[in-house]
């Protein structure tokens, strides 16, 4: 297990586990998973209606996690969890964190899956959270300033 070296705790990822079908009647992209195979579900994309999703889960002949875009409809059992596995970390994360916003993403669409609404207020809390990581943080002022210093390298 890994630990987070700054709290010396056991790092975990919120992060939407659904359940491959069972069935039998699973579309082309749950070949590589077995019925009732655990699967981790990438959140949605900023345009996405979650029809397909991209998943990670044990290969149904090699057992190590491998990643494919599945059909939503193949999925069922959805809920929000938090995981611990390595190998699923190093595939999830990012950008799946340990976040209340990831938490309420994850726990957002399995409602939604269960029958409730679409999460509009967690999904704009997620796509904000994310923004300020890619973009930075402080004023456009400060942002602008900040990268002519780095490129006349005076920072």
């Amino acid at each position: 297990m890994e630990l987070d070296e700054e709290k010396g705790e056991v790092k975990t990822v919120w992060c939407i586990v659904a359940t491959v079908i069972t069935n039998g009647q699973a579309s082309k992209g749950t070949r590589n998973f077995e019925p009732g195979t655990k699967v981790y579900c990438f959140p949605p994309s900023r345009s996405g209606s979650y029809e397909s999703v991209k998943v990670v889960g044990p290969d149904r002949k090699s057992g190590k996690i491998v990643s494919a875009v599945v059909s939503a409809g193949d999925l069922e059992n959805w809920r929000a969890e938090e995981v611990i596995n390595e190998e699923v970390l190093q595939q999830i994360s990012p950008p799946w964190d340990s976040s209340d916003v990831s938490k309420g993403v994850a726990e957002g669409i399995a409602a939604w899956k269960a029958g409730g609404h679409w999460p509009v207020l967690e999904l704009r809390r997620w796509n904000r959270s994310r923004a300020e990581v890619v973009v930075g943080e402080g004023t456009l002022l400060r942002r602008m300033k900040n990268g002519l210093l780095r490129l006349l390298g005076k920072a």
